[in-house]
């Protein structure tokens, strides 16, 4: 278990609202920042893989650029250590995770780590390994690479969406299956010397009711939102960049390295519009002196139009409605060579209230 230094997801106060995200924004500089990749290869789907010499120039970079590579579990403790925020340091640490457990994280992204005697967390959807897909890594082989500096964790037994309901299932029913999806994961997992408490949401999806089950279960949670750890980051759903596709750059990739987390008190918002489909974000800042002017944030339609409704306040609204499907906004405002960095996920049903299908 994490220690004492960071709040534990049991007891961090949560406050879900639907529509408009209200931010409490410092100026601190700690920060941790959590790679996600999927695939290492250039033979799958590009919208979830890099290529190898790609891959392999990301970990040159983090080296060249001074960053200490830590495992997950650590990266969390010291980035949300509420007793060190007041230090002038500028952390550079990162951490590297996996998700789905694909057979070339084994393959080609584990012998250029181990070389480096880098850490790394891999989120284990554990019905694939169980059924010994091709595409997927065995028993042995994460078995291998946790002797080797690899954390084996949570990703749901079946990967499934977790936000949805079965046809005419009943929310108990629903709530049920999905604490069987992680405690069957979770048990599997430490059948095999596994044991973890961190969790990866499958998709990145999110809502109220599944983290507070994640909370119950004293899990550590994972999306798929841009952005760095802070203090005042919720464990129950912290930031990762995903790299994958388009999203690959050097010059991005350097950025999101040295990213710092806006220090969000109350960051949790329901991300399942119904039927304000341009919901707005409000930022609250707690210190006056930052040069707002500078804040910028991108969502449907590209940026978004900022009104300042008080000297420390910024609501942002979309031109465009969130489409169907996952949908981010993402607001960055400069700090020297570095950016403060805020990500929200939302999610949208298709016009006839079904749900939209996953490529």
């Amino acid at each position: 278990m994490l220690g004492s230094g960071i709040l534990h997801a049991t007891t961090f106060h949560k406050k879900l609202v639907t529509g408009t995200l209200i931010c409490f924004l410092t100026t601190h500089v700690h920060a941790g920042v959590v790679l996600l990749y999927h695939h290492v290869d250039e033979k799958t789907p590009a919208i979830t893989s890099i290529a190898p010499d790609q891959f392999n120039r990301h970990l040159d970079i983090i080296e060249a650029e001074g960053f200490t590579v830590l495992p997950l579990d650590e990266l969390v403790k010291r980035s949300m250590d509420v007793s060190r925020e007041t230090e002038k340091n500028d952390d550079k640490i990162v951490a590297i995770t996996f998700d789905d457990a694909y057979r070339s994280i084994y393959s080609t992204a584990f012998p250029n780590l181990q070389a480096r005697g880098w850490p790394f967390t891999i989120f284990v959807s554990t019905r694939l390994i169980e059924q010994k897909n091709p595409h997927y890594l065995t028993w042995a082989q994460l078995a291998e690479m946790s002797m080797h500096g690899a954390t084996i964790a949570n990703h749901t037994d079946s990967h499934t969406h977790m936000i949805r309901r079965l046809d005419a299932e009943l929310a108990d029913q629903w709530r049920d299956r999905m604490r069987g999806e992680l405690l069957t994961a979770k048990n599997l997992l430490g059948k095999h010397g596994l044991d973890s408490n961190l969790f990866a949401y499958p998709y990145g999806e999110y809502d109220e009711e599944i983290l507070n089950l994640v909370g119950d279960l004293g899990m550590i949670g994972f999306g798929q939102q841009s952005g760095a750890i802070g203090p005042h980051s919720n464990p129950l759903i912290l930031p990762r960049y995903p790299l994958a596709g388009v999203y690959v750059g050097e010059a991005a990739f350097r950025d999101k390295l040295r990213s710092l987390p806006f220090p969000v008190l109350h960051p949790e918002v329901e991300p399942l519009v119904s039927d304000n489909f341009k919901p707005s974000l409000e930022l609250s800042f707690t210190n006056d002196s930052l040069n707002l002017s500078r804040l910028t944030c991108y969502g449907p339609g590209g940026l978004m139009t900022l009104s300042e409704t008080s000297g420390t306040k910024v609501l942002a609204r979309p031109t465009k409605e969130v489409s169907v499907g996952r949908t981010r906004y993402n607001c960055t405002l400069p700090k020297g060579n570095r950016f403060y960095w805020f990500s929200q996920l939302w999610i949208r049903k298709q016009s006839d209230g079904s749900w939209y299908h996953e490529p």
